[in-house]
């Protein structure tokens, strides 16, 4: 016997808006002549590209497996400005689970359209071009640039994904770092899945429909219409502020859509959407967390009575010397996740692994030495932040591990060049889950407020004959910025001659201090030299040359989300300027002082004889400022710019005599 079943609407619909209105019809390879003589997008003159049209369609097709989702997508850009070009750049991602299951990208299409010598030519991309990269251990992407992209060219892709897995439906993005003149999205439904979606950042769409297909399929023995979801956003601005944010995923227009419940053809039903409890328990019993976790510890017993002296510690010391020793016998393999990959053994004896094997086997050896250690499940800066209403699995992709002594800390055991309880920055987002045996779900605030200071000291000599400048710059780091700069930099006086020569000029004699010993600061001392600026009679120096912020990358007028320095910044600046012979100061800039809630900016000018002594500081209170605090950061930033930019201009006094 069959069964009859119309599919439910999608759940969980955040937005409601019904505007009757055409939807886009296009065709691939066929272009109007108004987008190929378009020159700009009126609505941002601005803009040195516009994507045309972007459409998306996810639909539930059969195969000899079962149900499977298929994926299309069209996409059609207009180039204004070659510097634009990077845009025929395309990336296509697809996920392999490792365990056997793949998405599959195919039937790709890519074509150039440009007018040459007033004639249309059209250029197809190579299939030949095409390539694989991986990006971590679970997702690939395919990768392929537009041939003969100029100024002008309209292009156009389309491609086919096909996946296994149901549990995320691919998601949309309405929005691009260009503007967008109309993007659509179609979920043809089943009735054996729901799903709840986020629809974050829209207000409401243009045009959004739902409604029943007028066809009737059958699954398992079960008939049923699809029931069709259209959503469209016309007119989409740029993206443009992606300054100080933890990810664009955290703020542009899209959709994240995920799975809530199996309705099974035979009966029955399943919740897929769990409890930040539910996935905790999960977690536990899981084999590659979990139960990993138990695995580990027996090797790590072993390690800690054969191979470490932790006889009259105190839990601090015990705590330090598992983490660096970790730290120095075992290698991250580059890849991020919270799931284990291999086995205990094979990780012990390859001495490598990925970020779960190296912390959840950190976190056995700290609780076999008596040191109590349990897993943090988080999202890194770069994978957004965790949308607390909607526990999904997906949404945290790493672990790290909280050492619960006096005082408590978090942990890493994955990086180098930081102390023993710091996080990487990529870490500090927000808020993550302690991963217990204890009913209760416990988060933790990931965010740091240890400042970090970068000290410069500037020493100018000038030849007033050559206009040659000698400085000698001696530069301390401590905490986050001292961890960056080890980590830039991996004490390689090539790399810090390439990166320091756009800032000071010529560069030689570079020594540097406590790169090994990340619990003081790390020092770089070096020389240089570089050409002074003169008009007419009068020698220009900047005290700080271009080591201070030298733009202000907050540009929009307002901003509904907050600006992220990722950590408490502090910038010292100290500058001596021996004043030629013969030469007298002929304009100093007025000191500055500025002390708040949110920052604090110092600057003063004073002079002694033959010496110019400037000395300046600026400091962002606060790692994360509210939107509402937006202006006045901006504000501050343009000071910061304006002020620690200025020059110290001096005069020849012979000329001064003879007027």
């Amino acid at each position: 016997m069959k069964h009859k079943l119309i599919s439910p609407l999608i759940i969980g619909l955040l937005i409601t808006s019904l505007v009757h209105s055409q939807k886009l019809k296009v065709k691939f390879g066929e272009f109007s002549r108004d987008e190929i003589k378009m020159s700009r997008y009126e609505k941002d003159t601005t803009a040195k590209a516009v994507v045309l049209f972007d459409i998306g369609k996810t639909s539930f097709i059969d195969t000899d497996k079962g149900l499977e989702i298929k994926f299309t997508r069209h996409k059609r850009i207009k180039i204004f400005d070659k510097s634009a070009s990077n845009y025929a750049e395309i990336t296509i991602p697809y996920y392999v689970d490792g365990y056997g299951k793949t998405e599959i990208i195919k039937n790709i299409k890519a074509v150039t359209f440009t007018i040459e010598n007033n004639r249309l030519v059209e250029t197809k991309l190579d299939p030949s071009n095409i390539y694989d990269e991986q990006i971590n251990e679970r997702w690939y992407q395919k990768k392929f640039v537009f041939p003969n992209v100029q100024e002008g060219s309209v292009f156009e892709y389309t491609y086919e994904l096909k996946t296994p897995f149901f549990f995320n439906i691919p998601d949309w993005t309405f929005q691009d770092r260009i503007p967008t003149i109309y993007s659509e999205y179609e979920a043809r439904m089943v009735p054996f899945y729901d799903y709840v979606f986020i629809a974050q950042g829209i207000k409401k769409f243009d045009y959004q429909n739902s409604k029943i297909s007028n066809s009737e399929r059958t699954y398992a023995r079960v008939e049923f219409k699809d029931y069709i979801h259209t959503y469209v956003l016309k007119d989409v601005p740029a993206f443009k502020d992606e300054s100080y944010i933890t990810s664009v995923n955290d703020y542009i227009m899209k959709m994240d859509f995920q799975m809530a419940k199996i309705k099974y053809p035979t009966g029955g039903t399943k919740d897929i959407m769990s409890t930040w409890t539910g996935l905790n328990e999960a977690l536990i019993k899981h084999k590659n967390f979990g139960k990993y976790l138990k695995s580990a510890s027996r090797y790590a017993k072993k390690i800690i009575e054969e191979e470490l002296s932790l006889n009259d510690l105190n839990p601090t010391e015990k705590a330090q010397k598992i983490i660096e020793y970790v730290k120095n016998n075992f290698i991250w393999n580059g890849f991020h996740g919270k799931y284990a990959r291999k086995s205990v053994k094979e990780f012990v004896n390859k001495h490598e692994g990925n970020v779960a094997e190296i912390n959840l086997f950190l976190i056995a050896m700290l609780n076999e030495a008596g040191i109590e250690a349990k897993p943090i499940i988080l999202s890194t800066r770069s994978h957004g932040k965790i949308p607390i209403e909607y526990p999904f699995d997906h949404i945290t992709n790493y672990v790290i591990a909280f050492v619960n002594i006096s005082p408590a800390f978090l942990t890493d055991a994955t990086k180098d060049h930081l102390p023993y309880n710091m996080l990487p920055v990529k870490c500090l987002n927000e808020k993550g889950i302690i991963v217990d045996e204890e009913e209760e779900v416990k988060w933790v605030n990931l965010s740091s407020q240890l400042e970090s200071l970068e000290r410069i000291n500037i020493q100018h000599i000038t030849n007033p004959s050559t206009l040659n400048t000698d400085v000698i710059i001696a530069m301390q780091s401590t905490n986050y910025d001292a961890y960056q700069n080890r980590d830039l930099f991996e004490n390689n006086t090539t790399k810090i001659k390439n990166h320091y020569t756009s800032k000071v000029g010529e560069i030689s004699n570079v020594k540097t201090l406590n790169f090994d010993n990340e619990r003081y600061p790390y020092a770089i001392n070096f020389k240089g030299s570089y050409q002074s600026e003169q008009i007419v009679n009068k020698i220009v120096i900047k005290p700080f040359l271009n080591f201070p912020k030298r733009k202000n990358n907050l540009t929009q007028e307002e901003r509904s989300y907050p600006v992220d320095f990722e950590y408490i910044k502090d910038r010292q600046f100290s500058a001596t300027i021996t004043i030629p012979k013969n030469y007298i100061i002929n304009n100093l800039p007025e000191n500055y002082k500025v002390d708040d809630e949110l920052v604090s900016i110092n600057l003063s000018y004073t002079n002694n004889e033959n010496t110019v002594f400037v000395v300046g500081n600026y400091k962002f209170k606060k790692a994360v400022y509210v939107p509402e605090e937006y202006t006045r950061v901006k504000s501050y930033l343009n000071t910061i710019v304006n002020k620690f930019n200025q020059y110290v201009v001096l005069e020849k006094t012979q000329e001064l005599t003879s007027k």
